[in-house]
Formats: structure tokens, C-alpha cells, sequence
């Protein structure tokens, strides 16, 4: 009965630890070959500038776009089904709710656009 037991559990160790460590041990050693290559840069005299970070200042606007857009599109993915007897289930629900969420995304995308534009005009 021990023996039993023994097979699931290391099945579910090596099929959630084994891609945890290969990805822990792949990051490492991207890190050590940055580390390299900032310190050969360094020896040789090369200035080394860090990029510098673009901070998005529409975030809330983002969130707010996404969360309205995908409320919508679940709320018309119910009217659709309670009216259509569409599928039973919440199939056309869901894909409702994504693509509202990705008119979203499109409605922000031009509207930062917009904001930006008008940022760098001032």
C-alpha cells in the first residue's frame, strides 16, 4: 500500500518541481552571463547607461477600461444567452467577456495615444 501512494506523489513533484528548477537554474544563468558581460564592459572602459524606465501614467485608465469592458461583455453575453437559448453553459458568456475586454484594450490604446499626444504638445 506504501508503494501505492509513493508513484502519484513523485509524478506530481517531478511534473511541478522539475520546470521550477529548470527555470530557476536558466534565470541563474542568464543573470551570471549579464554579470559577465557588464563586468568585461566594465574592464574595457565602456560606459554603461541604464535604460531608462517609461513609466505609463494611463494605468488606472487601463484597469478601469478593461474591467468596464469585460462587465459589459459578460452582462450582453447573458442577455444574448437568456434570449437566444443559445448554448446551455457559459460559453458565449465568456467569449463575450473577452472580447469586451479586448475592445477595451483598442479603446485604450487609441485614447493614451490621444493623451500623449496632448502631454507632449503642452
Amino acid at each position: 500500500m506504501g508503494e501505492d501512494i509513493l508513484i502519484p506523489i513523485a509524478g506530481m513533484i517531478f511534473v511541478i518541481a522539475l520546470p521550477v528548477v529548470v527555470i530557476a537554474m536558466l534565470a541563474h544563468k542568464t543573470e551570471q552571463a549579464k554579470h559577465a558581460e557588464r563586468l568585461a564592459m566594465i574592464e574595457k572602459g565602456i560606459i554603461i547607461e541604464k535604460p531608462q524606465k517609461v513609466i505609463n501614467r494611463y494605468n488606472a485608465l487601463r484597469n478601469g477600461l478593461l474591467m468596464v469592458g469585460l462587465s459589459v461583455g459578460a452582462i450582453c453575453g447573458v442577455v444574448i444567452n437568456r434570449l437566444l437559448h443559445a448554448w446551455e453553459g457559459g460559453f458565449l458568456i465568456f467569449v463575450l467577456a473577452v472580447l469586451g475586454g479586448g475592445i477595451a484594450y483598442i479603446c485604450y490604446f487609441f485614447l493614451a495615444r490621444k493623451m500623449q499626444r496632448g502631454d507632449e504638445d503642452e
